[in-house]
Parts: C-alpha cells; structure tokens; sequence
C-alpha cells in the first residue's frame, strides 16, 4: 500500500520547510533508510529518508518550493500502484494546512465560477471546460499580476495542470522589467520604456538603452549620468532559518525587558597556558573552549542564571545545557553541548568543534539544537569591543564574547601591557536583578583570570 512522504516538524517554532532538492524521481526505487530529499527547516537543513522499500510513485512539490509542515511532498509505493485520490486533488493537504499555491480543485458550479472571477479553485469541474479567453491561475498569482502590472495571458504556465503560479507571475515580470538604473536613464532621456529591447535574460539593463533601438528623446532631455561602476540591486530571498531566527528575535526584543551588562577580564595567562597546551597536547584548544568551561562553572555558581521564566514562577535548570551560536551560510544556528559542567575541557573542546562543523555543514539534527539553558555568541574574531546580543527566549541570559585587547597596567609599579577580554552579559530583568548579573560575571571573569581552575572542574 503506498504511504506518503511529510514534510517533518522537527520544532515547536517550525510551521513550513523548504525542499532543498530531491535525490531521487519519480519511478525510482529507494530502500528503507535511504535519503530521498534535503529539506531546510527553520534551524537547519536535514535529509528525508524512505520508511520502506519501494518505487517513488509521485513527487508533489519540487526543488525550492516551500511547504507547510505534515503536508503530502510525496508518495512511496509498489511500482504501478494506483495513489490515493487526495494525493492529485490535494485534498490532504488542504486538510492539514493552509491552501498552498497552485493546488488545483475540484467541485460544484461554484469551482466553475471561481475560475472566471480569480478568487478560488483554479480548475473546472469535470466535463466542464474553462470559459473562453479565460486564464488559469492560481489566487496568488492573480495577485501577484495585479500588484506588478504582468498581463496573465503573456505569463507561460508552470504548474502541473497548466495554472499560471505566482512563481511564473514573479518570474516573468523578472525577466521582462528593466532594473531600476535603467528605469531612470529612461526617464531622464524620455524614453518608451514598452519599446526598450531586453538584454541578457529578458532583463532591460542600463547598457541596452545605448542599443539606438529604444525610440526617440525629447530634445530637451538632460544627459544621462555615465553607467560606468554603478551596480544594479538584486533581491535574495531570506532563508527559513533567517525568517525563524528574525521572528524569534523580535519576539524576544517586545517582550523581555533586557539590560546589558559589559566586563573586562585579564587573559594573559589563559592564553599563555592555551599555547602550552596545544603544543604539549596534540589537541588545539580555542580561546571559546576556555570561555564555554569558564561560563558552565559559573552557571553552577549562580543556578538564577541558568534558569528560565514559565508564567509565575521560575524553572532552575538541573543540567547545564549551552547553545553556541555559529554563523552559516543559510543564517545563525544554535547548536547545543548538554551537560557542559560535567565535561572536561578537552572533551568540551572536541564537543564544541564537532558541533560547529556540523552547523556549517547544515547537518544539526533537530535535538542537536534544543534544551539549551543559557546561550553565548563569539564575535571576538572581529575585533569587536562590546556589543548587545539578543536573548533566545526562555533563557534567562546570553553572553557576548569580544576581542583581546593589548592595554597598558600597572604591576609591581612598573608599566606593563596587559591582554584584555571583554565580555557583554545580556539579561532578562524579570528573572535576573543588576547585582546578581554582576556577581555572575566577576565570577566568570576570576575563571578566566585563573584559568588552570578550569583544568580540574569537571569530568
């Protein structure tokens, strides 16, 4: 019997994820285990494996789509079999989330109806043909014409039943619009911009308005500014994980009453005993690694800070969970190192590492980035000396690390420069008070001031 593919809810947050590409097509057989698709969800991209043998019998969204979460992509099979009668009429996946563009329908007179006034089903019922002149298209892309001025009955179709989607809409209009340069040296030069000729991939560019082809200026139209160096705009769309991350954070911006805190702290000698380390170990410490262990101790001596806010009361976390943000292509990924005061420091070093690697692979798995209790984001490759990082709800806090800066002091009464750290502490200030955050960090700064302490704590 054939079962269908989801696509997955791998977070509490995740409402839609995006088929990367697909490793297979249709009339392919696949085995149990095998990865058929990789999809981005809202934290990272994963793979979708086959539940059983079999022979992909219908692929229902292609490479780059976005698809709400538990909806049908689609159907795995013995070779031959018929698939369910919602799988080509869509009526599963209506069933399980919003109307996704381009599902046709089908029904009454009321589907046919529909059709001629753009504002439902895109298909005819059965036996009945569409009324003359008119054009498939799917609401979204009836409004998507109508919002860019893009005549439908121009627009190629791209969906399976022969609908206009609104990705053929935006496409179209892509390919035939000029780029905003060239849309103002036209109208600088009086220029018909209907008559302009397109360039490389339908596109008006500033450079083809030179072609003597585009019509003729009025002669009292000012000279044109040269071209030459200046740079067209492009349009990038945001990734999942940058959607869910910007929401997430202006989620946590509205609502949490947040201060920030910043510190110093002396790391002379953590980075002389990082280089006697990693020249008599054979394993390379970071300077992160010191800090993560320094940061673990710290949350065990002040546990309000490993805590979290549930209504009423406060929720003090038994496990001392760190997300470590790390910046990817596709966006910020947190993943999570449980247990970080329990591990030693080479062991949190290899935890850290593989961790990272992994987040810039987009290889985290959905349990690789949840229970964290307490987050810190390092920017201090940058050379930055303090900044405000963001709380990731329900955390009571995030640390930002800084840059190492050379800085003069006095000892034994003589001058000497020191290497000086600084440390941004971000705290909620219904769970947290000003003098707590500050014993909190004069406690993590005499960790990194000391830093053979952090040789002996832990496993």
């Amino acid at each position: 019997m054939a079962y269908s593919v989801i696509m997955p809810k791998t977070g509490m947050a995740m409402e839609e994820g995006t088929i990367i590409q697909w490793f297979c097509k249709e009339g392919d057989s696949v085995k149990e285990g095998d990865a058929i698709a990789e999809i981005e969800t809202d934290k990272s991209t994963m793979e979708v494996e086959a539940e059983q043998d079999g022979t992909i019998l219908k692929i229902l969204y292609g490479d780059g789509e976005t698809v709400p979460v538990t909806v049908t992509i689609a159907w795995i099979g013995e070779e031959g079999e018929e698939i369910p009668d919602e799988a080509d009429s869509g009526a599963a996946s209506s069933a399980a989330a919003p109307e996704r563009e381009g599902t046709p329908e089908t029904g009454g007179e009321a589907a046919g109806s529909a059709l001629d006034s753009g504002t439902g089903p895109i298909m005819p019922p059965p036996g009945k043909p569409a009324a003359a002149g008119a054009v498939r298209a799917t609401p979204a892309a009836r409004s998507a014409a109508e919002e860019l001025k893009v005549p439908l009955s121009q627009v190629p179709p791209g969906g399976r039943y022969g609908e206009v989607k609104q990705a053929d809409v935006r496409d179209w209009h892509h390919r035939h619009k000029m780029t905003p340069l060239a849309a103002r040296m036209a109208a600088d030069r009086g220029l018909d911009r209907s008559s302009a000729p397109a360039g490389s991939g339908g596109r008006v560019f500033s450079g083809d308005l030179d072609s003597g082809q585009t019509g003729s200026a009025s002669s009292a139209a000012p000279p044109a500014a040269p071209a030459a160096g200046l740079r067209e705009d492009s349009r990038v769309p945001l990734t999942n994980i940058q959607k869910i991350t910007g929401r997430r954070m202006l989620e946590s911006c509205r609502e949490i009453p947040s201060v920030t805190t910043d510190i110093r702290a002396d790391v002379t000698r953590l980075l002389e005993l990082r280089t006697e380390l990693n020249a008599e170990s054979g394993h390379r410490y970071s300077i992160n690694d010191f800090v993560l262990k320094a940061v673990a101790l710290s949350l065990v001596d002040h546990p309000r800070m490993n805590s979290s806010l549930d209504g009423g009361e406060l929720i003090y976390h038994g496990r001392v969970n760190l997300g470590m943000a790390v910046a990817t292509e596709r966006g910020l990924t947190v993943p999570v190192i449980s247990d970080a005061d329990l591990r030693s420091l080479e062991n949190l070093s290899r935890a850290a590492a593989f961790m990272a690697e992994k987040g810039r692979l987009g290889k985290l798995e959905p349990d690789d980035m949840s229970g964290s209790t307490f987050t810190i984001s390092n920017i201090g490759m940058y050379g930055v000396t303090g900044f405000t990082p963001i709380i990731n709800p329900p955390e009571a806090a995030i640390l930002g690390v800084c840059g190492i800066e050379d800085q003069p002091a006095v000892s034994d009464g003589s001058l000497v420069v020191r290497k000086m750290m600084g440390l941004s502490l971000t705290f909620d200030h219904r769970i947290v008070d000003g003098a707590e955050s500050c014993e909190f960090l004069v406690g993590l700064k005499g960790y990194l001031e000391k830093p053979l302490e952090l040789m002996v704590r832990g496993g």
